[in-house]
């Protein structure tokens, strides 16, 4: 679906160097949408990408609407095996100057209880795909010399945890890969950033909280790691705080945070022997006193 609005507005600045079109893949629900809604905001004109068709088309619509771009929706599956050549074929006639892989998927057990299958699915959306999309885009990007590619990782990918040992493994495979983009492509026009995103609200993400130890997450104010990673877990930040964080670090080092805590608590356990930063990973994702009902993403 292509739908076309006369009005237009948003940051010509951003627009001549990663416009006019933004492709967000993993875009219809949560941080998608605000990702697909701040591209817009920034003036460029989006393709969404997402597998549930009837959401993806509300979400575009109301893209369109709301900042008087054009949209196009492509209802994939981002597992597919064919995903490259769906997502060349479907934006062969545009010029995107900006890709945004916000996809995941997070297998919630001890590892060798889960299924093969789902870590596999696991591997497949949060390396293979992203490996597929950034090499297939990042030369087109080379091509028209400007561009820009946005990574959306975790704060899970800066350390082993229990639980969601394919999940963080994953987002440490963007963070990587996309920090090698970053150092790669700066001089031929092209920015790469990969964000580090920490808790963040949603209808999961809120079933996830009325899980946890208030006691252990009041703790603010600290310089202890794990309190203040805690107390995080409180104060999640909106998907649309998430999105203006994402497009602000383009152009300004090869990751960025979306909250100051966030940082701080990586950058302590980076100092951390590995050993001990893994136990801090390990009680933060034992904070919760009991399994959520749903997962939060």
């Amino acid at each position: 679906m292509t739908v076309t609005s006369q009005r237009s507005t948003g940051s010509g600045e951003f627009t001549e160097r990663y416009g006019p079109w933004a492709l967000v893949a993993g875009a219809s629900v949560g941080i998608g949408r605000a990702l697909s809604m701040e591209a817009a905001e920034r003036g460029c004109n989006v393709v969404l990408v997402a597998r549930g068709k009837k959401q993806l088309e509300l979400t575009a619509a109301e893209v369109a609407n709301r900042h008087g771009v054009q949209v196009r929706t492509v209802a994939a599956d981002l597992a597919s095996p064919d995903i490259g050549e769906v997502l060349a074929e479907a934006t062969a006639d545009l010029d995107v100057g900006l890709l945004v892989y916000n996809a995941a998927v997070g297998p919630n057990s001890r590892f060798i209880d889960g299924d093969l299958d789902l870590h596999l699915l696991s591997v497949d959306v949060n390396c293979r795909t992203p490996v597929i999309l950034c090499h297939q885009f990042g030369r087109r990007l080379v091509q028209r010399g400007r561009g820009g590619i946005v990574v959306i990782s975790s704060m899970g990918g800066t350390q082993g945890a229990v639980n969601f040992s394919t999940y963080n493994a994953g987002k440490a495979f963007e963070w990587i890969l996309t920090e090698s983009l970053w150092t790669e492509l700066a001089d031929r026009g092209v920015d790469a950033v990969n964000v580090f995103v920490g808790a963040t609200s949603s209808p999961n993400y809120d079933a996830f909280k009325q899980t946890l130890d208030p006691e252990l997450c009041s703790r603010t104010g600290t310089d202890d790691p794990l309190d203040r990673a805690r107390s995080r877990l409180m104060r999640p930040s909106t998907p649309e705080e998430v999105a203006a964080a994402s497009y602000e670090g383009l152009g300004r080092g090869p990751v960025v945070y979306t909250h100051p805590d966030d940082e701080f608590v990586s950058r302590v356990c980076f100092s951390l022997p590995r050993a001990e930063a893994t136990r801090v990973w390990r009680a933060l994702q034992e904070t919760s006193t009991r399994r959520p009902d749903r997962i939060a993403r």
